[in-house]
């Protein structure tokens, strides 16, 4: 480590490790120098974790996680592909333990849908080491490749990708070991899930979920800055894309072509639509949810069984649809999924990756 950056981490964990309530702020220039740092594996594995600890504690402030993003952002290649629109699917990359969740099987069900779409993730990261689609992918045979134009070529073909953060990403993905012994959730859970390797010519939009009710502004602020032209924050199970099909859709639509992102936010509170029995996708206590049986359950639900987890999947597809294929109501959104699930058109893009040959 130089003497610069040496003083530079000596400075920031004296300013917000201190005690309750009075850690101070570090800029956004600080912050990415410090996440470059990091990244290089320049920094001292103790004082990286009592960096992002102390963080946390303290609360990030706005200027802080653009900052750390920037950094993270700046290691990732963008590929564009041909498009009119593309949504990015931002889900939780350490998973699912109380639920067998829909959510890998919505980027094909919103192809089915019309609407291109591609998901983000690792196979398997902490604090909760869930179910993630990466696992359920394997399970069930998808090529996703090991480069961004491998994802860009099944968009092209069949409307829906997923990619992997140990090849956009690697050098996020090295710190993985250090993530899983700081043991709680730091900067970067929040940060990584808005940054995607592939970009549509035309509009680009990140859709993901949030628990606590101060991220969606600063969700909104990243992905502004990360390039894309709007985004869907909704209230999800597990922190996830889904919405929880027994409460009302608490969803935050921003446009950033209407100018600053804390002013273009629009709210939206509905009643669902769709039954809200979750009992049949929950896990039972003492249980974790596993790969094998979302998969079993998904491809249940893509073959047109009615139960709970094909509502959670209704539900998670209709609120991105009724947004951006404009139509009439958030109902008729809901009918175009069922249609897509019952037809078997969904069932027809998931399994197109489980016989796409992979190419280089």
């Amino acid at each position: 480590m130089s003497a610069d950056l040496d003083n530079l981490v000596t400075s920031v964990i004296q300013r917000i490790a201190v005690g309750p309530d009075r850690g101070r702020d570090i800029s956004a220039a600080e912050a990415e120098q410090i996440m470059q740092a990091i990244l290089d594996q320049q920094v001292d594995p103790v004082q990286l974790a009592v960096i992002l600890i102390a963080l946390r504690m303290k609360r990030e402030s706005k200027d802080e996680m653009l900052g750390l993003f920037n950094a993270m952002q700046k290691q990732v290649d963008i590929v564009e592909v041909e498009l009119d629109q593309l949504v990015c699917l931002a889900d939780p990359f350490d998973g699912y333990q109380r639920c067998l969740p829909m959510t890998p099987f919505l980027p094909a069900t919103l192809a089915a849908c019309g609407l291109p779409a591609v998901l983000a993730g690792v196979e398997s990261v902490g604090p909760k080491f869930g179910v993630t689609a990466q696992q359920v992918y394997h399970c069930a045979g998808i090529e996703y490749g090991d480069s961004s134009h491998i994802a860009k070529q099944h968009l092209q073909a069949h409307g829906w990708a997923y990619v992997d953060q140990q090849y956009y990403a690697p050098k996020l993905f090295a710190l993985q070991d250090i993530r899983a012994r700081i043991i709680k959730r730091s900067a970067v859970t929040t940060l990584e899930r808005l940054l995607h390797p592939i970009r549509a010519t035309g509009q680009t939009h990140a859709v993901l979920g949030y628990v606590h009710k101060a991220y969606p502004e600063i969700y909104a602020a990243v992905a502004q800055q990360a390039g894309f032209d709007s985004a869907i924050l909704s209230k999800g199970v597990e922190g996830g894309l889904a919405p929880a099909t027994n409460k009302p859709l608490r969803q935050y639509h921003v446009d950033f072509s209407l100018g600053n992102s804390d002013l273009a936010v629009r709210k939206t509170e509905l009643t669902a639509g769709v039954a809200n029995d979750t009992a049949a996708y929950m896990v039972s206590a003492g249980e974790l949810a596993s790969p094998e049986r979302t998969l079993e359950l998904g491809l249940e639900v893509l073959d047109g069984t009615p139960n709970a987890a094909r509502n959670s999947l209704v539900l998670a597809a209709a609120h991105i649809l009724w947004v951006y294929q404009s139509l009439a109501s958030f109902e008729q959104a809901v009918e175009k999924v069922q249609h897509c699930l019952d037809n078997g058109l969904a069932l027809l893009r998931f399994n197109a990756l489980r016989e796409s040959p992979q190419k280089s």
